[in-house]
């Protein structure tokens, strides 16, 4: 029975990052769950109405991207048939969970979000180093701070629409209802980031959806732990059903399903671009209009006025363009550069960059990991090679790249000495940074160039002191990324997303209103 309350959930405060210092306890706790985790290869099941089962297609081995020899688990590709058991999970879950108080629905996530940061903590963060490849502190900030911040945070703003009521005329009562959409989600999500693959499918749960969540294969090892997590903090079975593989027979299903009410997305563009154009040559057969949510975008940018900050501008390029080995989504691709700025900062930018150390990311002293796949191997080493055949283009760090062991590329920086190089149009899923040096005073041209280059960016640097170039670039790049930072490299992979923007696009609100005193009397529509 719900509470006779209008309760007050928990202020959302940010989990604090540990460090890792050498001898201490966290280090040795999360250096001792890494062996454990690769010590054997086990099943990665799928999560359908909370039975673990595997799928029926073809196998498919998850390894280490540092170590592709080394196998962590073996996942089984979802069939057509494992995907429509899921749909089937999620629509049965459907009236138990919606029917739940919003209290109830939160205190999961607040729980997950304690278990999180407590004793699940090394599990999924040495889960997130050896199946993406990421640092310690990079697993520490993604899949443990930023994704118990979101859960937290996501509570907090749901509980806020949920208070937004509309005003009420004398005798009447209106009452908003934020109602779930009709049908299942489907969360399809990338490897980049955990925070953002874990979140994706449970904010629309916590709005009292369900939902049908398709982990990329390389991220499957920490998707499997979160599902873990989630019932260690009560998730109810069927209300997120975790199906695994290359995802086709998974999206193939969902999209076809009447029931469909909504597709989260993270990804490729052009991915996202091929799944709305599915959904609407499905319109008619739906029972309502899916909300589709894409967080897509290409590879960030960074523009340096000649006013920036040098000491500023240096750690914002090297952390921006190569944390995470330059995979995720925020990660900058090309910097605008002033040249007696670049000038200034060149050498010791270039010798910082050959300086770090790229290897396994178990020794907790490696700076970069290996990239995520062969797939992304290759295009990133195709990339360095067309570059290095471009006359316009120097390369004035890093270019070398070997997956005899793992899918490594050296942090790697072009120089733009020509006009408009491919290298700045195009990008590749590794750690390139495509610099391209401006002459100081034409600060305006390089605005312009920043604007129409290439597509929406998802992320965006500017970096000044001059509080009119700054003014001016906040307006002129309104339409060049999703997140603008000024003074700040982007964000890490896991990020602060704003919460409620996007809860608000998984509920369906209805008015309610009530009359207290019907007027009685003549019935004539119009009395005379």
């Amino acid at each position: 029975m719900p509470l006779d309350a209008v309760t007050r959930v928990p202020a959302p405060v940010s989990e604090p990052v540990r460090g890792h210092a050498p001898g201490s306890p966290e280090r040795e706790r999360l250096e001792r769950r890494m062996d454990e985790l690769a010590a054997e290869p086990v099943p990665l099941p799928m999560t359908i109405a909370g039975e673990q089962r595997f799928g029926g297609g073809e196998r498919i081995d998850v390894v280490q991207p540092h170590h592709h020899a080394a196998r962590l688990g073996l996942l089984g590709n979802a069939t057509h048939e494992d995907a429509r058991l899921a749909v089937d999970a999620a629509l049965a879950a459907a009236p138990d969970w919606r029917a739940l108080p919003f209290d109830e629905r939160a205190a999961v996530l607040l729980r997950a979000a304690d278990l999180l940061a407590g004793p699940w903590r090394e599990t999924i963060a040495a889960a997130t180093v050896l199946g993406q490849s990421t640092t310690a502190r990079q697993a520490e900030l993604d899949a443990v701070c930023a994704l118990a911040d979101l859960w937290r945070s996501a509570v907090h703003a749901a509980r806020r629409i949920l208070a937004e009521q509309p005003e009420s005329p004398p005798g009447t009562w209106r009452r908003a209802d934020h109602r779930p959409l009709d049908g299942f989600v489907y969360a399809l999500t990338r490897f980049d980031s955990t925070a953002r693959a874990g979140y994706a499918a449970t904010g629309p749960a916590l709005m009292g959806n369900t939902v049908v969540w398709k982990p990329a294969p390389a991220q499957t090892l920490a998707a499997h732990h979160l599902m873990r997590l989630l019932e260690a903090a009560g998730l109810p079975p069927g209300v997120v059903n975790l199906v695994t593989g290359d995802g086709r027979a998974p999206t193939q299903v969902a999209l076809a399903s009447p029931a469909l009410a909504g597709l989260h997305f993270t990804g490729a563009t052009e991915t996202f671009h091929s799944l709305w154009t599915e959904i609407a040559a499905h319109l008619g057969r739906y029972r309502n209009h899916p909300r589709i949510a894409g967080a897509t975008g290409g590879k960030g940018f960074l523009l340096a006025h000649p006013s920036a900050d040098p000491d500023l501008l240096r750690p914002a390029l090297l952390h921006g363009a190569f944390a995470y080995q330059g995979q995720n989504r925020s990660a900058i691709a090309r910097a605008h550069l002033p040249r007696t700025l670049w000038r200034r900062i060149r050498a010791d930018l270039l010798a910082e960059v050959d300086a770090l150390a790229v290897g396994d990311v178990t020794d907790l002293g490696t700076a970069m990991g290996a990239l995520i796949d062969g797939s992304a191997y290759e295009r990133t080493r195709a990339a360095v090679d067309r570059a290095g055949h471009d006359p316009g283009v120097e390369l004035a760090a890093g270019g070398q790249y070997d997956d005899a062991i793992g899918w490594f590329v050296r942090p790697t920086v072009l120089e733009c000495t020509g006009g408009r190089s491919e290298v700045l149009r195009s990008e590749c899923p590794g750690p390139v940074l495509a610099v391209q040096v401006y002459e100081d005073a034409d600060w305006e041209a390089a605005l312009h160039r920043v604007c129409t280059d290439t597509p929406q960016a998802t992320a965006g640097s500017v970096l000044a002191r001059d509080r009119y170039a700054t003014a001016q670039a906040v307006d002129r790049l309104r339409f060049a990324a999703a997140g603008l930072h000024v003074n700040d490299g982007p964000g890490g992979a896991g990020g602060r997303v704003g919460t409620a923007p996007d809860l608000l696009r998984w509920t369906s609100a209805r008015t309610v209103e009530e009359t207290f005193a019907p007027p009685a009397g003549d019935s004539r529509m119009h009395p005379g």
